[in-house]
């Protein structure tokens, strides 16, 4: 039977001048306390921030800003923030407690809402994050399980762990730590939290009112990996693929949100509302999301280049909502072919620029991507060398059955191969994306990345575990150059940030490679 460590119950005790009475949640940042503040005889909920996660500086910090940046926002619609601080080597702060569900869990216990519910409920929270931004907030987690319902109607967005106060110039969030939840989250924010802006928020509301209203959320998969690759690659399903007919004036409106490039959704919460008034009133988006694509710089990701945007979706846990989940999140969704008027036009496939190595998007947007990327501060940078550029296309196009046996026949016959087999099957789902075929080749991609994860985890682990000896002797040197030789067939660029995460993690603060 494998050991599980006895799990923390603060209840009962006191906390500075709170008093712990009960445990209402706990998740990646920590546990929540319902609670008492001693002076004001006030019901409260005070958060604590997990042991492991108060000892990295950048976590302590993230936790400190949180406090700092909801505790500015004074709005009905927000929960409220009353106090943070440390008492007996505990980390926390103290929030307006709600008596009542989130939204994730409303929806589990009640089923799908109705159209006028939904809408009344996802203005509440549009106005509230409105109000954050005027304040040069975002949240970057927006979600239904974010989104508190109290007993007389009234929506309250909560957890403002990942939010980012615009005008703060230091940066303490870590390099490629795409925060936020799966689930919900917008493509660019998987690639670099750091920087996006409340367009990421706008398609996390998309998605959070595509669940509302169906119950179902777009995408799910074996792993978080999986389920980012979806969002930003395929097409998100209508309310009827998911089993929910939809008005079509609710349907365009959520893919206008929900584009996959910024510069293609609402722009602004304002123009966002007045939409939201027209689609209440029974009638179309002002302006066509079709025409919005053709004038923005969409460009549709490929299946083999997307791995850029997952950076440390395995390295760091997704801080995901609080409150402990009371039914099964695990039935796979089935997405249906969308018809290819409702596809954005894809880029023409360019050729792999020098650089680029499996797995990494193109080095040359933004400053984003290939090897510039990979420093995560202190001057610790990978060691292994730079890898010859991959082909990205090795398929002959063909007919899709063709190059679908061409790849099989590859899979079979180099079974480690595996960013090589992604390659190929990523470049058919591109193809394939509309037609008859979509489902299975998405199956067969699906696979190839779960494949491609346990291969990588395990030689990750093992060489992990080479470490420890070298550390304990003071060998610092020597146990970076272990990862020297990290092979190709399974480096892309989330393994990097993963192993780089690792390094800094065991590395000493000061630690400079030759």
């Amino acid at each position: 039977m494998k050991f599980r460590p006895p799990v923390r119950d603060l209840s009962g005790s006191q906390l500075g001048e709170y008093r712990l009475v009960r445990k209402i949640a706990e998740g990646g940042m920590g546990e929540v306390y319902e609670g008492v503040q001693l002076k004001l005889d006030r019901r409260v909920a005070v958060k604590l921030l997990a042991e492991q996660l108060a000892r990295e500086p950048e976590f302590l910090a993230r936790f400190e800003r949180e406090a700092k940046s909801a505790a500015a926002l004074n709005h009905p619609n927000v929960l409220q923030v009353y106090d943070f601080g440390c008492a007996n080597g505990q980390n926390y702060f103290v929030m307006e407690l709600v008596d009542g569900l989130d939204l994730s869990l409303y929806v589990k216990e009640h089923g799908k809402l109705a159209v006028p519910v939904a809408l009344e409920y996802f203005e509440q929270a549009v106005h509230a994050l409105q109000f954050a931004a005027r304040h040069a907030i975002i949240h970057r987690d927006v979600k239904p399980a974010n989104l508190m319902l109290t007993g007389d109607g009234r929506v309250k967005v909560a957890d403002l762990g990942l939010a980012k106060k615009l005008t703060d110039d230091s940066d303490v969030t870590m390099t490629g730590v795409g925060m936020g939840s799966p689930h919900f989250l917008a493509p660019e924010q998987a690639d670099d939290a750091a920087h996006v802006d409340h367009r990421a928020d706008i398609y996390s509301l998309g998605v959070t009112l595509l669940f509302l209203l169906t119950g179902r959320r777009p995408f799910d998969g074996a792993s978080n990996f999986s389920v980012v690759l979806a969002h930003a690659n395929k097409p998100l399903p209508t309310g009827i693929e998911l089993g929910t007919p939809l008005p079509d004036e609710i349907e365009r409106f959520i893919k206008r949100m929900t584009a996959k490039t910024p510069e293609a959704r609402y722009q602004s919460y304002e123009e966002l509302l007045a939409d939201l008034q027209r689609v209440k009133a029974g009638q179309g988006p002002r302006q066509d999301w079709g025409q919005v694509l053709k004038n923005s710089k969409t460009v549709w990701i490929t299946g083999a280049g997307i791995m850029a945007l997952v950076a440390l979706v395995f390295a760091a846990p997704w801080i995901g909502s609080d409150r402990k989940p009371t039914a099964s999140e695990s039935e796979r969704q089935t997405i249906q072919p969308s018809p290819p008027g409702d596809r954005p036009e894809r880029a023409e496939p360019r050729p792999p620029s020098q650089g680029d190595r499996p797995g990494f998007g193109d080095p040359r947007e933004k400053g984003k991507g290939g090897a510039g990327k990979m420093d995560l501060g202190g001057g610790l940078r990978p060691p292994w060398p730079r890898r010859p550029p991959p082909d990205r296309y090795p398929l002959r196009d063909g007919p899709i059955p063709q190059m679908l046996a061409e790849a099989d026949a590859y899979a079979a016959a180099n079974k480690e191969e595996y960013v090589e087999i992604i390659h190929r099957y990523g470049q058919i789902e591109e193809k394939a994306t509309g037609t008859p075929w979509q489902k299975e080749v998405e199956r067969r991609f699906d696979q190839a990345q779960d494949r491609l994860q346990a291969a990588s985890s395990a030689y990750i682990k093992q060489t992990e575990a080479k470490m420890e000896p070298l550390l304990q002797a003071g060998k610092y040197e020597e146990a970076y150059q272990l990862w020297r030789d990290f092979p190709l067939r399974i480096q892309t660029h989330e393994t990097d940030q993963e192993v780089l995460q690792l390094l800094r993690r065991r590395l000493p603060p000061d630690f400079v490679p030759r």
